[in-house]
């Protein structure tokens, strides 16, 4: 009678742990997630293992680079190689292999990961310059057409989820257009606001026509980004026929002052009339590469200096997530090399890929995990 009586009270708090309810997440659908790119995109490596360890820890969206020059590096069939004929599909005309991103998207699905499909570069047949795969291309519509067939493969209604029942469907939705186009090095114009723009709204079209549901997301916009959107605006965007969410790239030395930028961002944004229209945060971080990269950028740190950073700056935007209609926000990345690279962002992982082709969690893994886990509920 005395182990049943001393029992009892245990028992009790079980039962009601059980019947609890979840803890209220403070942050919006998603709202957790990393760039999939670097070692990730290696075909030695096993996306499910790691996808797998992305949903342990938190993460709830993934930003996935769809290059259009490896899915179309061909305008028409019969430019296609007799021996690779079957990897392709035509669409529209045009020859596309969907075999790489039918395994990310699959793996996405199999661990429960929202894709944000990051859609950028231009084939040699479609570019201004054929020389510079980040050319914006001659004529939008041959981008917007490579949308269409994305969104015909992977939308809700996509050949892939019919050829492949056995994976849970889990539709792709999220489609960004480009990234940091304010740059030469990614979108080499004379003055970009105007191509940009009108790149942007015919993608908008072609994807709207295809997914009404669907959301488009602007570019990343780094640096002076409150600036550059405000350009952008004066070229002729608008929400309405443009975009649902604008992207930023709130690189700082300081995760207030991430915040701050993007209090300039929404300030642009409701001067501007789009009052509703989200922002989201396609990429931030911290890299932990001082004393190797070579680098005068203040934000790069140490590893122990990554990890406190991402706590900060995410418990920042959570806090700050209603006033500035903040709805997603990435840490760039999930995995880099961290070793004989002069570029910072090579150092800028939550894991390491090792020369052993291991995957190795930083400092900065753990401290993602537990916000993460904490702020979701």
């Amino acid at each position: 009678m005395r182990r049943v009586l001393a029992t009892a009270p245990v028992l009790l708090a079980c039962l009601l742990a059980l019947a609890a309810p979840a803890a209220a997440s403070s942050v919006p659908p998603g709202f957790f997630g990393v760039m999939a790119n670097g070692p990730l995109e290696l075909p030695q490596v096993n996306l499910d293992a790691e996808y797998a360890v992305m949903h342990a820890s938190g993460v709830q969206s993934i930003r996935v680079p769809t290059l259009w020059p490896q899915m179309q590096p061909y305008r028409t069939l019969d430019q296609v190689p007799a021996a690779d004929r079957a990897r392709y599909t035509v669409v529209d005309g045009v020859p596309t292999d969907f075999s790489t991103m039918d395994g990310r998207v699959a793996a996405a699905a199999r661990n429960g990961l929202d894709v944000l499909s990051l859609v950028l570069e231009t084939p040699a047949w479609a570019a201004r310059n054929p020389s510079n795969v980040f050319s914006p291309p001659r004529d939008d519509a041959d981008y917007a057409r490579f949308l269409r067939a994305l969104v015909g493969r992977y939308g809700p209604q996509g050949s892939f989820w019919a050829q492949n029942p056995g994976v849970s469907k889990r539709p792709l939705r999220l489609w960004q257009i480009w990234n940091e186009p304010s740059l030469p090095r990614y979108f080499p114009v004379k003055s970009f606001a105007r191509p940009y723009v009108q790149l942007l709204g015919a993608a908008y079209s072609a994807i709207k026509a295809a997914d009404p549901g669907a959301t488009v997301v602007t570019a990343g916009l780094p640096n002076f980004s409150w600036r550059d959107l405000e350009t952008m605006y004066k070229a002729g965007l608008h929400a309405k026929g443009h975009f649902d969410a604008v992207a930023v790239h709130p690189f700082t030395g300081r995760p207030s002052d991430s915040v701050r930028i993007l209090r300039y961002v929404r300030g642009v944004m409701d001067r501007n009339g789009d009052r509703r229209a989200a922002i989201w945060v396609t990429e931030v971080s911290w890299p932990s590469g001082r004393g190797k990269a070579q680098s005068n950028q203040r934000w790069v740190t140490t590893p122990v200096g990554e990890a406190v950073k991402v706590r900060q700056v995410y418990e920042a935007y959570a806090k700050a997530a209603r006033s500035l209609k903040l709805q997603r926000a990435f840490w760039y990345a999930w995995a880099t090399t961290d070793r004989d690279s002069p570029n910072a962002f090579d150092y800028a992982g939550l894991r390491t890929y090792t020369p052993a082709g291991r995957f190795i969690s930083k400092p900065a893994l753990a401290a993602y995990r537990a916000v993460a886990l904490r702020l979701e509920g």
